[in-house]
């Protein structure tokens, strides 16, 4: 099979028209309505007929098949009350026999309609691709949040990878520009679940210097598609270590980003262990009303020799991925720290980290309440405060009770909560990530806070 007629294949979607699929009817049964057993024979036959032509695994078809057809003789699907049910029995029988995460039958008379419709003319091709573009363009492409972290650590959220190439380059060249004097790149994929894999091969190529074979599709003819992302595709590229956040949502085309990447050792995945779907799946009207989802094609990666597919991608530091954000700043920063030149550069990397650690706890804390303090304890928190170094220019504040949290309260009246992170430390609310921690004197009683900061640390007497 041709180059081209394979990536036609593997880009077609829910469009594709089922050419063996018996034509439906135009007075669509009802769900709860039961099928005769001549129904089901020819329901059955098309499935089967669905299986041996598309599913990417050919010798395993006889094997989901066995379940079915061993109850159709024996006239289990008969006693089905309608064709809801039938479709989810199906389906069961043929998890059974040989599961398949990707595969799926349902009663869908509308879709299955839609699917054996005669293909739209020209006009109504580009009034849907025009409807495709603007979804793409209305989403940024996919491109949620673009940002400089602290210690100038770049960070993009990219939820999918949309089929516009051409359209999209100046809104991927613009989010890479960005981000292209950052020392790391953090790239986030934890809710992405796919998209057009050539978007995928595209976006790979700002990473790398050469050429570079990444995974292949391969069919149920085991016809190849080899796949190349090439940096000449892309105006410039990006040469700064990548780390990949992943969750179990990243999933599809997602995962062929990262997974693509991580074996050529150009990122370094973050994360929980991915969804697992590497299979490229089309839906088919099978008649009657009746839909399946079918996996058509397979990834393979030269080095693995496999792919990702029932095993998700898995990363390189497995954490969950609600903390993947915090930790790959933290090992980002740890690494700068063992590589610090000076004192003064040993002192920044240190408060980057502090920092980071202490929004993490803010976080949490702000979520989950996982610390809470008794009320008469954050009484004697509260009062006047005011510098302990004459030569300290920092502002006398006061700590304020108000319900069951205390503040931070100048004269001007501005004011910032206080969360806590432990019993006597607090984060102050404001993401400067600077704390203030209670200090007890010999006697039991508050004497003073220490306040920290990027800048050094004040400490302030309790009047």
């Amino acid at each position: 099979m041709k180059k081209n007629r394979l990536t036609l294949l593997i880009l077609l979607t829910c469009s594709f028209i089922s050419g063996y699929a018996q034509k439906q009817e135009s007075s669509l049964k009802s769900p709860t309505q039961k099928m005769n057993k001549k129904e089901i024979k020819v329901l059955i036959d098309s499935l089967d007929t669905a299986l041996h032509s598309w599913y990417v695994y050919q010798d395993k078809v006889d094997l989901m098949l066995a379940n079915v057809k061993k109850n159709f003789k024996s006239g289990a699907y008969d006693r089905v009350e309608n064709r809801v049910e039938l479709a989810s029995q199906l389906y069961t029988d043929i998890q059974h026999s040989y599961k398949d995460g990707h595969f799926f039958i349902r009663y869908n008379p509308q879709v299955s309609e839609f699917l054996e419709a005669p293909m739209p003319d020209s006009v109504q091709q580009q009034a849907e691709y025009e409807r495709r573009l603007n979804e793409g363009k209305e989403n940024n492409f996919g491109f949620k949040k673009i940002e400089i972290l602290q210690g100038n650590i770049g960070y993009i959220r990219l939820d999918g990878f949309y089929p516009f190439i051409a359209e999209s380059t100046p809104t991927f060249d613009g989010a890479f520009r960005v981000v292209s004097n950052c020392k790391e790149l953090i790239i986030d994929l934890r809710h992405n679940g796919g998209g057009n894999p050539d978007m995928v091969l595209q976006t790979q190529s700002y990473f790398l210097k050469e050429k570079t074979r990444m995974n292949d599709i391969i069919n149920s003819k085991n016809d190849t598609l080899k796949r190349w992302a090439d940096p000449a595709a892309t105006d410039f590229r990006l040469s700064m270590p990548v780390y990949i956040l992943t969750s179990r949502y990243t999933f599809s085309g997602a995962e062929d980003f990262a997974y693509g990447l991580q074996q050529v050792k150009r990122a370094t995945v973050v994360g929980d262990t991915t969804g697992g779907g590497a299979h490229p799946s089309r839906e088919f009207s099978i008649g009657q009303g009746f839909v399946i989802r079918i996996p058509t094609h397979r990834s393979f990666n030269l080095i693995t020799k496999t792919d990702w597919e029932g095993v998700g991608v898995r990363p390189d530091i497995a954490i969950p991925s609600e903390d993947a954000l915090t930790k790959a700043q933290v090992l980002i920063l740890t690494e700068r720290l063992a590589n610090a030149k000076d004192e003064a550069e040993k002192q920044i990397f240190q408060w980057n980290l502090k920092s980071i650690e202490n929004r993490a706890l803010l976080t949490k804390q702000l979520q989950k309440e996982t610390i809470i303090i008794a009320k008469d304890i954050l009484t004697k928190y509260c009062g006047n405060y005011t510098v302990s170094d004459l030569n300290d220019r920092m502002m006398p504040f006061a700590v304020i009770l108000k319900e069951n949290r205390i503040y931070r309260h100048f004269d001007d009246g501005y004011e910032d909560a206080l969360v806590p992170i432990s019993p006597t430390k607090f984060v102050i609310d404001d993401d400067s990530a600077r704390t203030i921690e209670f200090v007890t004197n010999k006697n039991g009683e508050m004497s003073e806070l220490i306040l920290s900061k990027q800048s050094g640390i004040n400490k302030m007497n309790k009047k």
